[in-house]
């Protein structure tokens, strides 16, 4: 009995400990994670039917912006609070770009959720954003269509993901339902093969969507009906293409499809003890990159798989006021939703973050806060355990990719091949075989030529120039362009601008 009573009473004053720490945290900086506002669908054909004539297909509406600009109100108001901070984390109405760094990907959606956030953080009307981006087919931070594991699953192997998503589809939904909605939907062409049914039903799950947000689900009524169904076959994609397993040999090997950007915000992290530069860092961008983050963080529960318009993590940079050296990170995820007034308001929605202690035994941060030395232990997790293990697949996936072996097979590279080859460079070639970043074809080298003629001549081509891929340097918009997207967004006009051309629109 006593030994019991010890027990409770060490547990009593661990809790109470920890919660007088908590008390003492003060927020120092913030990494911001958002998906864009509501949009319009992501379709081909029947665009007006489908789309209207007010947003462009893909384009975020004046619903989407008035959601990311609650994300930046509430973000105002939580890093002014002194409950939260030391002192004001943007104490000026005014935007300012050496107090917030923004990167967003090369989607115009994107690029308005950026700025529409910078709205509700900074509501003068002095506002001039300067928004980063980078091209969508080499963007390895915030774009997952870029990491191999996402294009192998997603894209590569067809009968597997089928085999996996079919039974959920039959699970919840009939085919006579499916048409039905898609009829309702504006897809009947999409939705006559029976063997294709969840590519069907996740279409109808991005018009279902972008429907209710625009407030036109509820005159499509078989729609309506099934998109409970759809968003489990949604959500079930979401597993299979991001979910990671620690006991799977090949998900050990690749990590998990968020590691860039985790890594990228501890960089920031590290960079921020170092010398306080940027109180915030503001990353815009999509579903498929939230999901796989929170999967990196430890959490793949429902919220993650199920992740709505506007879905945002706020990776907080804690610091003891009563112990300069004791650093801590609180994550918070959310969204908003309508108020009954009509507004947005932001809500949280929780997120199971885990830590894993200096003895490598991993919890659940009750509180959401982890040592700064735990949250980086659990990011490194699920890192790939082999060197350029992130670029492994299934011979399947490989095979499919349909990469020319070397020049001499005198095949072009295909979309996707080049896309693993530029990711993967030291995995892109056969031995004594050089990538060459002019086509992305293999070109034989000297070695190759010795190996092959024992010293004789050869008549295979010359490789194009060797260059080494660019250092990345962001991109700034002009003040001209920054100048037009904020009138745009203050005005309520949603066409914003487009920074470059978007090669795969199948990014949500």
């Amino acid at each position: 009995m006593a030994a019991k009573l010890l027990r409770v009473l060490v547990t009593a004053l661990l809790v109470a400990a920890a919660v007088s720490v908590d008390a003492r945290l003060v927020v120092r900086m913030v990494q911001v994670a958002h998906r864009h506002g509501a949009r319009n669908p992501l379709v081909d054909d029947n665009t007006t039917q489908i789309c209207g004539s007010l947003y462009p297909c893909g384009e975020l509406t004046g619903e989407g912006i008035d959601m990311v600009r609650a994300i930046g109100q509430f973000a105002r108001s939580r890093y002014n609070d002194p409950a939260v901070v030391e002192s004001p984390l943007f104490p000026s109405t005014r935007y300012n770009s050496s107090v917030v760094y923004t990167r967003s990907t090369e989607t115009q959606r994107t690029i308005q959720s950026a700025s529409a956030f910078l709205s509700g953080l900074f509501p003068d009307n002095y506002f001039y954003p300067v928004v980063y981006s980078h091209n969508m087919t080499t963007d390895t931070l915030l774009n997952t269509d870029t990491v191999p594991s996402v294009i192998g699953r997603g894209w590569l192997d067809y009968p597997t993901l089928y085999a996996t998503l079919d039974p959920v589809v039959d699970q919840y939904l009939t085919w006579p339902q499916i048409q039905a909605a898609a009829k309702d939907a504006w897809i009947e062409g999409l939705c006559t093969n029976f063997a294709t049914r969840t590519d069907c039903v996740l279409t109808l799950y991005d018009v279902a969507t972008a429907f209710e947000a625009a407030g036109r689900l509820d005159s499509a009524t078989n729609l309506k009906a099934a998109l409970p169904g759809a968003i489990e076959v949604n959500a079930a994609w979401y597993e299979f293409v991001f979910g990671w397993n620690d006991t799977n040999e090949l998900d050990r090997a690749q990590g998990t499809a968020g590691q860039n950007l985790a890594q990228m915000m501890l960089a920031n992290i590290n960079a921020y003890r170092l010398a306080p530069s940027y109180k915030m860092f503001e990353y815009s961008a999509h579903d498929t990159t939230i999901a796989p983050l929170a999967v990196t963080f430890g959490d793949q529960g429902h919220t993650t798989t199920h992740p709505p318009f506007t879905v945002t993590i706020f990776v907080e940079l804690l610091q003891d006021t009563a112990d300069a050296s004791g650093w801590f990170v609180r994550l918070l995820r959310g969204h908003p939703v309508k108020a009954a007034n009509g507004s947005y308001v932001f809500q949280q929605s929780g997120i199971q973050a885990h830590c894993i202690d200096s003895a490598g035994n991993m919890y659940l941060a009750t509180t959401g806060i982890c040592p700064l030395d735990n949250f980086r232990r659990m990011i490194d997790y699920s890192r790939p355990n082999v060197v350029d293990g992130n670029c492994m697949m299934t011979p399947t996936q490989y095979a499919n990719l349909g990469c020319p072996r070397t020049i001499a097979d005198n095949k072009p590279v295909p979309w996707l091949c080049w896309v693993y080859r530029y990711v993967c460079m030291n995995k892109a070639c056969p031995n004594t075989y050089v990538l060459s970043v002019a086509d992305y074809q293999c070109y034989p080298t000297a070695d190759t030529h010795v190996s092959s003629s024992g010293g004789g001549s050869s008549s295979s081509p010359a490789p194009p120039a060797f260059l080494r891929p660019m250092n990345w340097t962001p991109r700034v918009m002009s003040q001209e362009k920054r100048y037009r997207i904020a009138n745009g967004l203050l005005r309520g006009v949603t066409n914003g601008l487009t920074l470059g051309t978007v090669i795969r629109k199948h990014i949500e």
